[in-house]
Formats: C-alpha cells, sequence, structure tokens
C-alpha cells in the first residue's frame, strides 16, 4: 500500500488561492493594484506559484505510479495511465470552457463587447466583439478542447486562460513513462535530468527576463522542469539526520518565511530561481513529515488546510471564469454599482474584496468539486473498469 503524502494536498490549496488572487488584482480590486505593488511584490509574482503545481504534480505522479511503469511499459499501461488523468482533470475544465463559450454566445446574440475593468481597458483591451476578445477568441476554441493551447504561441492565454499550464502539464503525463525511465531507479543515477531541465530553464528565463513562460516550447519546457524535479525528488530517501531536519518546526517556519520574503522582495530572474530550489525543498520536507505534536503542522496540515488542497483544482480553474464573466454581468446589468466599486479606495473595501472573493472561491469550488469533479472521476473510471473486465470475459 503507498504511504500518504502528508502536507502536499494543503501546499496546492494555498497555491491555487495564491495564484487566483494574483489574477484578482487586475479585474476585481485594480485600484489597489498599484499600492499593494509599492507595499510588497508578493501578489505581482504570484505567476511562480504555477511552478510549485509542476513540482507537486511530478512528485505524486511518480509516487502513485512509478512502480508500474519501473517494471515496463507498454502502450495498455500508457492509455491506462493517461484515461486515468483525463478522468482526473478534463471534465471540469470542459465545464468552465462550455460556461465561457455559452457567456460568449449571449454576449454576440445581444451585441456585447468585451470588458475586463478600467486597467485592461488601460491596456486597450476593452471593447472587443464577442468571440474576437483578447481570451475568448473563436480561433482558440479547437486548442483549448485538444488541451494543446499551452505550446501555441497565439492561443495560449485563451478562453480559461490559467489552462495553459493544464495544457502543458498534460502533454508531460504523455511523456511520464519516458521520464521515469530516463530517472533510473534512484535519485543519485538520475539527477542529470532535472539539473539539465532547471539549466535549461535558468537560460530560458535569462533570455526572456522572467521564468512566466506561458506560449509555446518555452512554456512546455517550464513545465518539463518542474515534472521532472518533482519526479527525481520522490526518488530520494532522506537520511535520518535530512529526516530530523524536515521533522523541525524552526527549519519548516524558515522555509516557508523565506518563499515569502523573497517574493516581497519581488521577482528577477536569480531571486525566482531561489524560490523556485525552496519550492522544491518544501515540497521534499512536506512529503516525509511524521505524524507529531507540531507548531507548523497544526497551522499548514489540518482540515480546514486538507480541504483547501482538495478543491484547489475547482479554485485554479474558475477563478477566471468567475472574474472575466463577473465583471461584464456587472458591467451590462449593474453599470453604475460597478463604475462606483472601481471609484473606492478605503482599506476597508479592499478588505472587504480580499475576503469576498475568498469566499465565494471556496463555495463555488467546494460545490463543483463534489457534485461535478468527484461524480465525473467516479463514472469515468468505473466506464473503463466495466469495459476492461468485458475485454477480459471475452478474451
Amino acid at each position: 500500500m503507498r504511504q500518504e503524502l502528508p502536507m502536499l494536498t494543503s501546499i496546492r490549496g494555498f497555491a491555487a488561492l495564491i495564484v487566483s488572487y494574483f489574477h484578482a488584482r487586475l479585474v476585481l480590486f485594480p485600484q489597489w493594484k498599484a499600492g499593494i505593488a509599492e507595499s510588497t511584490q508578493f501578489l505581482e509574482v504570484g505567476f511562480i506559484w504555477v511552478d510549485l503545481f509542476f513540482i507537486l504534480s511530478g512528485y505524486v505522479m511518480m509516487h502513485v505510479y512509478r512502480e508500474s511503469f519501473q517494471s515496463e511499459v507498454t502502450f495498455a499501461k500508457w492509455r491506462g495511465f493517461m484515461w486515468l488523468r483525463f478522468s482526473r482533470i478534463y471534465p471540469l475544465f470542459l465545464t468552465t470552457l462550455l460556461v465561457l463559450v455559452l457567456w460568449e454566445s449571449y454576449k454576440y446574440l445581444n451585441a456585447m463587447y468585451f470588458y475586463g475593468g478600467p486597467l485592461l481597458g488601460s491596456w486597450g483591451m476593452n471593447g472587443a466583439p464577442a468571440f474576437e476578445g483578447p481570451f475568448n477568441h473563436l480561433s482558440a476554441l479547437l486548442p483549448n478542447l485538444f488541451l494543446v493551447q499551452g505550446i501555441s504561441t497565439h492561443s495560449s492565454l485563451s478562453w480559461n486562460f490559467p489552462g495553459w499550464s493544464l495544457s502543458v502539464e498534460w502533454l508531460s503525463y504523455m511523456l511520464f513513462p519516458m521520464i521515469v525511465a530516463l530517472l533510473g531507479a534512484n535519485a543519485k543515477r538520475g539527477v542529470w535530468l532535472p539539473v539539465l531541465m532547471v539549466v535549461v530553464f535558468f537560460s530560458m528565463a535569462n533570455q526572456f527576463g522572467t521564468v512566466d513562460l506561458t506560449s509555446g516550447l518555452n512554456a512546455l519546457f517550464r513545465a518539463l522542469c518542474g515534472f521532472s524535479l518533482g519526479m527525481w525528488l520522490c526518488l530520494i530517501q532522506l537520511p535520518n539526520w535530512v529526516k530530523r531536519l524536515a521533522n523541525n518546526d524552526v527549519v519548516m517556519f524558515s522555509v516557508v518565511v523565506a518563499i515569502v520574503y523573497l517574493l516581497h522582495l519581488g521577482s528577477d530572474v536569480r531571486m525566482s530561481m531561489l524560490v523556485y530550489l525552496l519550492f522544491a525543498i518544501l515540497v521534499l520536507f512536506g512529503a516525509n513529515q511524521e505524524v507529531r505534536k507540531s507548531l507548523f503542522l497544526a497551522i499548514f496540515e489540518n482540515r480546514f488546510t486538507r480541504f483547501l488542497g482538495d478543491i484547489s483544482y475547482s479554485v485554479y480553474l474558475w477563478h477566471a471564469v468567475i472574474l472575466l464573466v463577473g465583471v461584464e454581468v456587472m458591467h451590462q446589468f449593474m453599470p453604475n454599482t460597478l463604475a462606483l466599486w472601481y471609484q473606492q479606495t478605503g482599506t476597508g473595501y479592499l478588505i472587504a474584496a480580499l475576503v469576498g472573493y475568498g469566499v465565494l472561491m471556496v463555495a463555488v469550488s467546494s460545490l463543483t468539486y463534489n457534485f461535478l469533479e468527484k461524480p465525473a472521476l467516479k463514472a469515468l473510471r468505473n466506464a473503463a473498469n466495466k469495459r476492461k473486465r468485458l475485454n477480459t470475459a471475452n478474451a
């Protein structure tokens, strides 16, 4: 039986919420964006938490499926693995995409134009007709349906635009058995692969001046870097003295504080790569936590944080839909209220926006996790198992 991985679910929940606030600062509370950035860069560099998703995904995939592919790699195993991943990620992704298509259709029938708030307007994005907007362009629909938009240079940030990372992660799943073979049986033998990928990623980031690479082969290599690094981390057998460090509250608090402090300072490429290293340590140490009385675990690994982790995929996929559709609905039906909101600059209103948005995200995500994600996952996997039993019986 596979050992459970403590903390990793909770870490995913925090990361999803931070990414959602990173985008919300552009649409929901843009009037505070500059002021927040002057005080801290933490939200401005929220894009880097996507890299933590890639590392987490690689670690978990290796933890769950390593034995299956280390014994042998067959097309049947690969197909079964891809179906398991498809049943996990596609139903909710397709649902959010359909919601956006339906809303865009409503806009088309009512001659409505794109509206993303005053900040996006200042960037020249407002006013595009339906199906011709900066995100929901008709030409990008097919790549989204096939989850290949992330490797496109013109349709990567389209429709449910955070889905670019889902697209390149999906492509990483396709390469998973090959990466297992390249890494070999132990961490020492396979260390060359994550080192190579990190060097490639760092070189690309230096070339473009940022780690926020979201399209084309750059985005795919960004995903593969984190994914292969996470897979390699899963091979590491920590010596006892390192395990003691990993289970020391002072060490774990120091890792978290260092991440937050570096992101508070900002995101030049070198700083971002240091955060990247700390993400890897956080995942490795987090997965090796032991049951103990701990203030750190009481704060970061509890029923509520695990719940946030469980609904994190819904948070990640719904937040852009809620932001973009929400602001257009307000602009269409309550324009005066929306205009009044964007005139507010008081701290109390900002706190209300942060709390209200968080509560809405958790509520919507909880509903779709329980009534869409889990039922769809169960139905698709049951269908696959039923088909396998029939094939076995007819063999």
